[in-house]
């Protein structure tokens, strides 16, 4: 039988309906990402690493991945306090070559050690062509597609994988053996990078999460088992059981590529000795795995893009069948809704204002729109 996890940290506590009225719904990315990195430096962390972190997760908002930007922030916070996280944490070359470097992210942010790890990837892609680096020992970086766009940035196509707590068993298994292994591949284009970012599971687990805050408690059977392998509907035994693959064998077998490409090359840890993010006094010993490619190391940069680019339209130009809308490339939506959120705002559900602004109560920072 599976341990139960501890789906405490995921739980918002209620509010009256005058309570409800004084929170703020939605807040400006910048005013966002100044709070967000003023609470780090508050906690421990160096300004630059703040600033760092803080821009991953709202740049991810921004894109409407919102199970993994602010959603979490009240629990980073209680973590680097419990032990689970060191705010201190810096990336550490373990080995290095001109093109590749292992890594150990001394159980820090993984949103640090990713950033960091992509930028050294970058480097290293600009002077040699490519540039690929491996961090053991850190914990999760939550989008992977923020690291990926990143190289996109710097004229290069990045790539990032990472493993994770372990939700999922291989066919036939009733032990949590496999993560949701998210991978991300990006390029350059003119009008928006092409994103493909995509977990080896149905749904990541936290969405799972968030519809029971919401108080959301059937999902669909092919999302989850119980701990039993028996099917069911009800989120909690989703979430206390075992995720599915996407496609069977085929989201368990990339699944099995990310834990080999992570834990495995960065001598980090794999399978169920990663450890659950809910337990705050417990790091995870997540590790990633992050590539960067020069294009024009095959051809020029603008070239490329604009190759890119006609191959985009063609796709939005194929013929629609009755009663379709508009297609849709892969990252397209995220780039929309971030230029959406960038003019309108972040949407803020009350649960999750009420405890961003119990954070800003509890060091001190008012929350932007409580002062």
């Amino acid at each position: 039988m599976l341990e139960k996890r501890n789906l405490a940290p995921y739980s918002f506590s209620g509010s009256d309906n005058e309570e409800e009225e004084k929170l703020p719904n939605s807040v400006q990315a910048d005013e966002l990402k100044s709070w967000c990195s003023k609470v780090l430096v508050h906690i421990g962390m160096s300004k630059e690493d703040a600033d760092v972190m803080a821009n991953v997760l709202v740049e991810t908002d921004l894109m409407g991945v919102d199970t993994h930007g602010v959603l979490k922030f009240p629990m980073y916070i209680s973590r680097a306090k419990a032990g689970g996280d060191n705010p201190k944490a810096k990336l550490r070359v373990l080995y290095e070559t001109p093109t590749t470097a292992r890594c150990d992210g001394e159980g820090g942010y993984g949103q640090v050690m990713g950033w960091r790890a992509m930028e050294m990837a970058v480097r290293k892609a600009n002077e040699n062509g490519v540039g690929f680096v491996s961090v053991g020992n850190s914990n999760t970086l939550t989008a992977n597609r923020i690291y990926s766009r990143y190289a996109t940035e710097n004229g290069c196509i990045g790539i990032c994988i990472t493993n994770g707590t372990p939700q999922m068993a291989p066919p036939g298994g009733t032990q949590r053996l496999l993560g949701t292994s998210p991978w991300s591949f990006a390029v350059p284009g003119i009008r928006f990078p092409v994103v493909f970012d995509m977990a080896c599971t149905v749904v990541g687990w936290t969405r799972m999460a968030m519809m029971a805050m919401r108080g959301e408690m059937t999902i669909p059977s092919n999302w989850a088992v119980t701990a039993d392998g028996e099917p069911t509907t009800d989120v909690t035994e989703g979430m206390n059981g075992l995720m599915l693959p996407f496609g069977g064998h085929k989201g368990y077998a990339l699944s099995c590529m990310a834990e080999i490409l992570t834990g495995v090359l960065s001598g980090g840890r794999v399978a169920d000795e990663l450890g659950f993010y809910g337990n705050h006094d417990e790091n995870t010993g997540v590790s990633h795995f992050l590539g960067a490619i020069r294009i024009d190391s095959f051809m020029p940069l603008d070239e490329f893009k604009t190759r890119v680019d006609q191959y985009v339209q063609h796709l939005k130009d194929c013929p629609k069948a009755k009663g379709a809308g508009e297609i849709y490339v892969p990252g397209e939506r995220s780039f929309l809704t971030s230029e959406k959120r960038r003019a309108e705002g972040i949407p803020l559900h009350v649960s999750l204002a009420k405890n961003l602004v119990a954070v800003g109560e509890e060091t001190g920072i008012p929350f932007p729109g409580t002062a």
